[in-house]
């Protein structure tokens, strides 16, 4: 008799090299190592000879008996190891092999781990007893049971991403996928394969989901940040292959940190802050020439990723090439409600009130409140909430408790852009004694009221505002700022054409559907109209544009922003093309102002897709503005009730609640349906295919139409067709005219 093993050693079969003629009753039965699932008997034992598992038909596996003498049997499974198979010349030598690898313990061929043993183990005298040609009809060959250790460790991985299995040992298991929930039919298309080293596989074969990951491995650049990676279709996953160079650990010993001297302490304590306070957030100081200098770590975990200074002259450093995160990040690990201050002091005033929920920012506020968002190369200002998304992920209640001055309300601004209005609340400072002004921050409250006071303006925050239902006391001063006009955007912001800024502006916020007939430049006005945001206010844009190759369309960026054509080609007009210089120049601009939101895969990607993506982009690169060009391009499935109209209606929910809720600009480009007796004129907004809510639920709605008849007018002449605006602050209907310039893809006033 020979043994044959498969799938590294997951099947094992016994076959007598004198069974061949062996009547099917009397057929071998073989048992699953992994569920211990019994395989039905052989079906026929002339040549091409196959075996079945008693599963369901969807995970049916076929295994194939050769015709060779020996009878062996071979595995037609999807097997990673297909050509892994050993042949033994008696189970002595098989479960000597099982021990060498680990799949018995030391013991199992004394003849004690057999169906009776605790393990389950087949032991050598009832493998034996198959060695004869009168073959007992059952095989029995299992695995080690895993450790519970391992299967707890195994389902906390995959609690991770909401994989949950009947029993968490190694095997083959099909699921509900997590991520789609099986369609309509609730399918379990969910494949996971677990090995002996904990190492998961998954897979979702639903073809508009395609879900796959693996774990725990480190992957870089994979959507879900989790120990585990799990990536949608449209999701690319990059291993890292490049070796860095560990960075040098930051320690109190390197940083040469000594406790606070008297001096220190007593400065704080004319600050309202104990010395209690101070040694349970690590405050301590450096010698530098003889001056002291303030010194607060910042914590991971309670190992220092960072260090910042405070000399005496109000002078702020921190440690070269560091990580940059909030201070106090340990203190708001698991918190659902999170307080965030503008400065270090304001943290340990908190502190000193009784919140330990409190972190600061490391790098203080932007100077002004301004519609023009930070540009992409300053964009770094901001890496610490990406470096802590993980903390903010549970927080229900975020209390924006920044400065009063212009610069601490345009923190408070940027940090509810980026986090989410709808969990962010603010504080309203009181006024002093006697004075107009309210209190600057949190320690002179402190300094002015006391403990009591600072408690009594952090419980009374209010909520942030969201474009909802509220009272109108919320929102006094919010009505006086835009009364003012303090805020620079209310009432849009400028397009670049100044005969166009007359009845349409654009406005953080609001969604514009754009059409118009194919080939009448809805594409390459929008281009024109970013170019112009990126150069007069600093925007940064995400661009999910499908029909443009990524060179092409960058192509007709760098033409608009350089004012000079790419190639030496008819359309040039003999104008002189870029040189290398500006080409270089133009590269660089490209990659500090937009970014691509792009499917590589053959799925169409969805509209959520599009939005988590935009909201990563947000968080990441602060874009103030997102393009989705056109909406034919994404993949609109949706359930067999419900109708396109309604679908349409929901979709656009979605994204203008994007729009709103992260104060982003987006433009959404749709075509018209086919034109009965087209003659040459502007289509409506109604004539967009699909439903009527792409004017009904717009802010914006646009017609892009360029003239066709030589006797009508000049050919390069555009009309923008403002057919709908719902802010009149920031627009109306109208019509305005601008000039082509085919050379570089300009736009320009007609004077």
């Amino acid at each position: 008799m020979a043994l044959r093993l498969c799938r590294s050693v997951c099947w094992a079969f016994a076959v007598s090299s004198t069974s061949r003629n062996m009547p099917l009753a009397a057929a071998p039965r073989v048992y699953c190592a992994e569920s211990f699932g019994q395989i039905l008997p052989l079906r026929s034992w002339r040549s091409e000879r196959k075996l079945h598992l008693s599963s369901s038909r969807r995970s049916e596996r076929k295994l194939h008996l050769s015709s060779s003498r020996r009878q062996n049997l071979l595995c037609r499974d999807r097997c990673k190891w297909p050509g892994f198979r050993h042949s033994f010349p008696d189970v002595r030598s098989f479960v000597a092999f099982r021990k060498i690898v680990g799949l018995d313990s030391a013991d199992s061929g004394n003849g004690q781990s057999g169906r009776g043993s605790p393990k389950g183990q087949a032991s050598v005298a009832e493998f034996s007893d198959y060695g004869t040609s009168d073959m007992e009809p059952e095989t029995v060959v299992r695995r080690r049971e895993p450790t519970t250790d391992f299967k707890r460790k195994t389902r906390e991985l995959l609690a991770k991403f909401n994989i949950s299995l009947p029993t968490y040992g190694p095997g083959q298991y099909r699921i509900v996928c997590p991520k789609c929930d099986g369609g309509t039919t609730r399918e379990k298309s969910l494949a996971v394969g677990i090995d002996e080293k904990g190492l998961a596989l998954w897979i979702c074969h639903r073809g508009t989901c395609g879900w796959k990951g693996s774990g725990p491995t480190k992957v870089v650049g994979a959507k879900d940040e989790a120990p585990l990676n799990g990536t949608a279709r449209g999701t690319k996953v990059v291993k890292e292959t490049r070796q860095v160079a560990k960075p040098q650990p930051i320690t109190i010993e390197s940083l040469a940190l000594q406790p606070p001297p008297n001096e220190v302490v007593e400065w704080f304590h004319e600050r309202g802050i104990s010395a209690g306070t101070l040694e349970e957030n690590q405050v301590r100081c450096i010698n530098t020439t003889g001056d002291v200098v303030i010194a607060f770590p910042y914590t991971r975990d309670g190992e220092i990723v960072n260090c910042k200074f405070r000399s005496v002259d109000k002078k702020f450093w921190q440690v070269k090439g560091a990580e940059k995160v909030l201070y106090g990040l340990d203190d708001i690990k698991s918190s659902k409600e999170i307080i965030i201050v503008e400065g270090e002091i304001d943290k340990l005033t908190l502190y000193e009130a009784g919140y330990t929920n409190c972190v600061s920012v490391p790098d203080g506020a932007p100077p002004k409140v301004s519609t023009d968002g930070p540009a992409s190369t300053q964009d770094k200002k901001y890496e610490y909430l990406y470096n802590c998304r993980e903390y903010f992920k549970n927080a229900t209640r975020i209390v924006l408790a920044t400065d009063a001055d212009e610069p601490g309300q345009a923190l408070a601004e940027e940090l509810a852009r980026r986090l989410g209005r709808e969990r962010c609340w603010r504080v309203r400072w009181p006024r002093r004694e006697g004075e107009d002004a309210v209190c600057k921050d949190a320690n002179e409250v402190l300094q002015y009221f006391g403990p009591e006071a600072v408690r009594s303006v952090i419980e009374t925050s209010e909520l942030y505002p969201i474009r909802g239902l509220f009272q109108f006391s919320q929102f006094f001063k919010e009505i006086d700022d835009y009364y003012h006009l303090r805020m620079g955007d209310e009432r849009g912001v400028s397009t670049g054409w100044a005969g166009l800024d007359n009845i349409y502006r654009v406005v953080p916020g609001e969604l514009t559907v754009v059409t118009g007939v194919p080939n009448s430049g809805k594409s390459e006005w929008i281009d024109a109209l970013l170019c112009n945001l990126s150069r007069d206010h600093n925007w940064s844009f995400a661009l999910c544009s499908m029909e443009n190759k990524v060179r092409e369309h960058a192509r007709k960026l760098l033409e608009k922003h350089l004012k000079k054509p790419f190639f030496d080609a008819p359309y040039a007009n003999s104008m002189p093309r870029m040189d290398r210089v500006f080409l270089e120049r133009g590269k660089k601009w490209l990659n500090q102002n937009f970014f691509l939101i792009r499917c590589e895969d053959d799925e169409l990607p969805s509209v959520d897709w599009v939005l988590d993506l935009a909201k990563a982009a947000v968080l990441r690169h602060g874009v103030r503005g997102l393009v989705i060009d056109p909406y034919n391009e994404l993949d609109h499935q949706r359930p067999s009730a419900q109708t396109e109209t309604e679908y349409v209606s929901q979709m656009l929910t979605r994204v203008k609640r994007f729009a709103q809720h992260h104060d982003c600009h987006v433009w959404f480009v749709a075509h018209p349906k086919q034109l009965q007796v087209w003659r040459g004129e502007a289509p409506g907004l109604y004539d967009i295919s699909g439903s009527a809510h792409f004017i009904n639920k717009c802010d914006n709605g646009l017609v892009i139409h360029r003239n066709r008849d030589p006797d009508a007018g000049p050919l390069d002449q555009v009309q923008v067709l403002v057919k709908k605006v719902r802010n009149k602050a920031a627009g109306t209907i109208g019509e305005a005219t601008l000039r082509y310039v085919r050379a570089t893809g300009e736009y320009e006033d007609v004077k």
